[in-house]
């Protein structure tokens, strides 16, 4: 019988991801709903790795503290094993101290053909055979390479996530962020929009090769978010080619394909300085957006701000059929008053106000289209909230 034992504080923190990740196809994906335990002799020395699928994303940890049966001079042991089961057991198994020694044995692959114990607990396991389990992607010959602090890029594709479309048929590139690198430069640009809202903001990245343009799926921003930094100094390396993504951090190595559709060319909406309306505190615009949120239109939760350049406030009023649901004033620092009310969506405008992270917020209107830009004081990021036809 063949095992591997481990610290319980790894067994949890490593295996926990990967049988996530085993079990986030709700569909039955056979060989997919299994999580992979590999063994190999890497360079002279034993190695262990933990590795998941779903089909379109995968994810391969390296095991750095563990023991073992297998023969360094012996053929490479591997198993599958329930991918629902383990994520069970991971979860039981929280009780423990972070040293107990978690044993994963298996015999052949079959039903509870494989056993994880601790202490004097037992429990059994599915297993199945890993030949069966397909080769995760390789990168063409031609990619491109760059890196980045992964503190800032979670940061910025965490904001950049809430105006990505949901399952978007007609154009799938909506359903992820664009990301484009310019090596001379040294920076990449990320854009995420739904058709009604746009996310923009650039990084500057700290090594970089090949220009790309690229759409990520959000099943991969989800992915990128569950890295644990400890220092924001530490840098996540991606590599690219026109069909997949490699994501590199410590001892984890995350692939996952691209969405293949074209992303719609979005720079023309930034190409002309806004008409800056008001600058006013982040805190209480975001503090008075989430009072009103309580009395809206759930079907179309519309508000309008009636800036005032004489009394230099902003008067916030949620609307359903002409009639008015909720109030509220905040002092604002108007330097131009425009014409009409500016009538928006709540929570679109509620977001891109939260992603300001600056003590000062900007709102300036398109002069022409008439959108609503949002930014912050002296940051990169900037939100475009379309108008509500009133």
């Amino acid at each position: 019988m063949s095992f591997i034992k481990l610290p319980c504080a790894d067994f949890i923190s490593i295996l926990n991801p990967i049988a996530r990740l085993a079990c986030s196809n709700k569909k039955s994906n056979g060989v997919f709903e299994f999580a992979r335990i590999l063994i190999t002799n890497k360079g002279g020395k034993l190695a262990a790795y933990a590795s998941a699928s779903n089909g379109g994303q995968s994810m391969a940890r390296r095991i750095e503290n563990f023991e073992s049966d297998i023969d360094m001079l012996g053929e490479d042991k591997e198993v599958l094993l329930s991918g629902e089961k383990l994520l069970s057991i991971v979860s039981a198994y929280t009780s423990f101290d972070a040293n107990e020694p978690v044993k994963i044995s298996w015999d052949d692959f079959s039903e509870n053909g494989g056993l994880i114990t601790a202490k004097r607990s037992k429990m059994k396991i599915d297993t199945a055979d890993p030949s069966a389990y397909p080769a995760p992607p390789k990168l063409s010959a031609e990619h491109s390479v760059l890196t980045i602090p992964l503190k800032r890029l979670q940061d910025v594709l965490v904001q950049a996530r809430g105006s990505v479309a949901v399952n978007n048929s007609t154009r799938p590139a909506l359903n992820g962020v664009n990301i484009k690198l310019n090596c001379s430069a040294k920076v990449i640009s990320l854009t995420a929009t739904d058709g009604y809202r746009v996310y923009d903001n650039k990084l500057d990245v700290t090594n970089s090769k090949n220009d790309f343009n690229i759409v990520i799926p959000t099943k991969l921003i989800d992915m990128i978010q569950g890295l644990k930094v400890s220092d924001a100094s530490e840098l996540v390396r991606l590599r690219c080619d026109t069909n997949s993504c490699e994501i590199t951090f410590k001892s984890t190595l995350i692939r996952s394909q691209l969405l293949d559709n074209k992303f719609p060319d979005l720079s023309e909406l930034f190409l002309n300085e806004p008409e800056w309306l008001m600058d006013l505190e982040q805190k209480d615009m975001a503090d008075a957006l989430g009072r009103l949120s309580a009395a809206i239109d759930k079907r179309l939760p519309a508000i309008e701000l009636l800036i005032d350049d004489t009394t230099q406030e902003t008067h916030l009023r949620t609307v359903q059929g002409g009639k008015t649901l909720g109030e509220d004033y905040l002092k604002s620092k108007v330097t131009l008053k425009p014409e009409n009310a500016l009538s928006v969506n709540l929570n679109f405008l509620m977001q891109a106000v939260a992603n300001v992270t600056s003590k000062i917020a900007r709102i300036g209107q398109h002069p022409k289209d008439k959108y609503l830009v949002i930014q912050g004081e002296n940051e990169t990021s900037r939100m475009i909230v379309l108008p509500l036809r009133t």
